[in-house]
């Protein structure tokens, strides 16, 4: 009788954790279109109707109604869409106040390590040394795959602009909310279904959504290509998000899930921009992807749960 352990399986979290990346890196080339054309309010405003098939999806699903404390799993999923949406408006506000996107972009694209704080001292989760390398590897790829990375040569003119001014202050403010929802989401999955706690997210978008209308000046007049690719864009986005909550439901690591998909979310994106969009990359974007893939095999690495007795 062969008494050798079978192999362990791939690991849900670890599959919808690259689910959640695919997605939002596919959302990274379908957005370039509108986010030079529209505001960032109408932005959001397209993000929330396109909320509507990855809610109905949701809303469908067979797991719906599991869970332990539907209250208190529908607060903290309605708290995450609230704080992500304020990260948003952060965000804008920041654009609006004339960010210097050489400082912003990778200033707010390091929201992960707000998550591995909160994950640390909060959700009290313990990594092994190759996660930790991994990790490291992993902030190191999301600057290098920025966008603005290029920047980075220059670090005593990088230093002079550094200031707390209100669009610094902005960008902080948003990788801060970025960073905390990414944390949320965990706690609200502890106590309800992946689904459930995706509808408690949604369900905060719609009263941003109408202060938005009601304060900001919007132009509804955009072409149709523009309007399906905001929607298209934001559909993917969203369903990136329900995969997000499915890796924490299913014993992802906050600290883990959310450095992981930041890392390899780019790289998706410059990928398809290269394959589709006849983009082409540098010297520092490439060294970006290999120290990404390296990141993603690190933190994959989960220890072995020691032996019974």
């Amino acid at each position: 009788m062969n008494n050798t352990p079978a192999p362990a399986r791939f690991p849900p979290w670890l599959l919808y954790t690259l689910t959640a990346a695919t997605c939002w890196g596919v959302w990274g080339v379908l957005a370039k279109g509108p986010s030079r054309e529209l505001s960032g309010w109408m932005t959001q405003i397209l993000f929330t109707f396109a909320l509507v098939p990855s809610v109905i999806f949701a809303a469908r699903s067979r797991n719906l109604k599991t869970g332990t404390d539907r209250r208190r799993g529908l607060f903290w999923g309605f708290v995450s869409g609230l704080i992500a949406a304020a990260g948003n408006i952060f965000f804008y506000l920041a654009l609006e106040a004339g960010a210097d996107t050489a400082i912003a972009v990778p200033l707010t694209n390091v929201y992960p390590l707000v998550t591995l704080f909160i994950a640390y001292f909060w959700f009290k989760e313990r990594l092994n040394l190759i996660q930790l390398g991994g990790i490291v590897l992993a902030v190191v790829a999301i600057v290098l795959l920025s966008g603005e990375a290029k920047n980075l040569g220059q670090p005593l003119e990088l230093l002079r602009r550094i200031g707390l001014t209100p669009w610094m202050l902005y960008s902080l403010g948003a990788m801060v909310c970025w960073g905390v929802f990414s944390a949320t989401q965990k706690v609200s999955t502890n106590h309800v279904s992946a689904e459930l706690s995706y509808l408690a997210w949604c369900a905060a978008f719609v009263p941003i959504a109408l202060w938005i209308v009601a304060t900001k000046p919007l132009n509804w007049h955009m072409s149709a290509p523009m309007l399906w690719s905001g929607l298209a864009a934001g559909a993917l986005n969203s369903f990136g998000v329900i995969a997000a909550f499915a890796a924490y439901r299913y014993e992802g690591k906050a600290g883990i899930v959310t450095t992981l998909a930041a890392a390899l979310q780019p790289l998706v994106t410059i990928v398809l921009a290269l394959l589709f969009l006849g983009e082409r990359i540098g010297r520092i974007e490439a060294a970006g992807i290999a120290v990404a893939i390296l990141a993603a095999i690190a933190l994959s690495q989960e220890s072995k749960p020691a032996a019974a007795s």
